[in-house]
C-alpha cells in the first residue's frame, strides 16, 4: 500500500469516529439515565466501603412524593418510592440547590445519631434532578468519644455549654432535651436500662422540664412508662442525687 493509499486510509477511520459521536449542533452531550446509573454504582462502592454503619439513598426530584429509587443500607428503616426529606422538600422548593452540604448531623428516633452529606446530581441545564445522600450512625463512635473525654479531661478544661431550642411546643421541646441528653451519654433511647432511664429523668430535672406539667406524660410516653413509674424515678433521682 502506498503512502498517500495509507493518509486516505486513516483519513477515512478519523472520519467514521467523527461520524458516529456526531451530534446536533446545539444539543448537549447529556444523558440524565446514565448519571443516575453511575450515582447507584457510586453508592454501591460507599456502602461496600464504609459497611453497615453506612446508607446512602438516591432521589429523582421528578416525583418528590416517591423520590427515592435507590438505596444501598438500612439505617433509617426506609425504603424504594419512599418520599423526600424535609431538608429535600425546602432545598428544592427555593432551588437552593446550588452548594452540596457535606457532615451534617441529623438524628433517628431514639436518640441515634447520624452523620451525613448530600450531593445534588444536576441535569443537562444545571439544575438539580436528584440528589445521593450518604449516612452514617456515629452513634457508638460518640459513646467511646465520652469515654475518651472522661478519661481525658480536667477540671480546668471544662466549659458550660449554652444551649437553646427556639420552640413554643412543650412536646418539641421535652423532646429535644432529651434528644441532648442521650446524646451526650452516647445512649439510644430505645435501649436503656432502669438505671439509665433514673438518670435521663435526673437530668431532665435538672433542665426544668419537669417545671410543667406536660412533660410527665411526655417523657412517660417516650419511655414507654407509666406516669406513675416516671414519678417514682423522679423520686430516686433525688435521692441519688442527695447520696451523691
Amino acid at each position: 500500500m502506498t503512502k498517500s493509499e495509507n493518509g486516505r486510509t486513516a483519513q477515512s477511520r478519523q472520519s467514521e469516529v467523527r461520524t458516529a459521536v456526531k451530534q446536533p449542533r446545539g444539543k448537549a452531550l447529556y444523558d440524565e439515565s446514565h448519571t443516575f446509573s453511575l450515582a447507584k454504582q457510586v453508592a454501591v462502592a460507599l456502602h461496600e466501603l464504609l459497611g453497615s454503619m453506612c446508607e446512602v439513598v438516591i432521589h429523582d426530584f421528578s416525583d418528590l412524593e416517591h423520590s427515592i429509587v435507590h438505596l444501598e443500607g438500612d439505617i433509617t428503616n426506609r425504603a424504594k418510592g419512599g418520599a423526600a426529606t424535609d431538608l429535600l422538600l425546602e432545598r428544592v422548593r427555593r432551588a437552593d440547590t446550588d452548594r452540596d452540604l457535606y457532615a451534617y448531623a441529623t438524628s433517628l428516633p431514639g436518640g441515634r445519631r447520624m452523620k451525613s452529606s448530600t450531593i445534588f446530581i444536576r441535569g443537562a441545564n444545571g439544575q438539580a434532578v436528584g440528589a445521593l445522600c450518604v449516612n452514617l450512625d456515629v452513634t457508638h463512635f460518640i459513646a467511646f468519644r465520652n469515654s475518651l473525654n472522661a478519661l481525658v479531661t480536667t477540671k480546668d478544661s471544662d466549659a458550660e455549654r449554652t444551649t437553646e431550642m427556639l420552640s413554643d411546643n412543650i412536646f418539641e421541646t421535652v423532646q429535644n432535651a432529651v434528644a441532648e441528653v442521650l446524646y451526650d451519654a452516647g445512649l439510644s433511647l430505645h435501649a436503656l436500662a432502669r438505671d439509665e432511664k433514673i438518670e435521663l429523668v435526673k437530668q431532665l430535672e435538672s433542665r426544668g422540664m419537669f417545671q410543667v406539667k406536660k412533660a410527665v406524660p411526655i417523657v412517660a410516653d417516650m419511655l414507654g412508662l407509666s406516669r406513675a413509674t416516671v414519678y417514682n424515678y423522679l423520686r430516686e433521682g433525688r435521692g441519688i442525687g442527695r447520696e451523691a
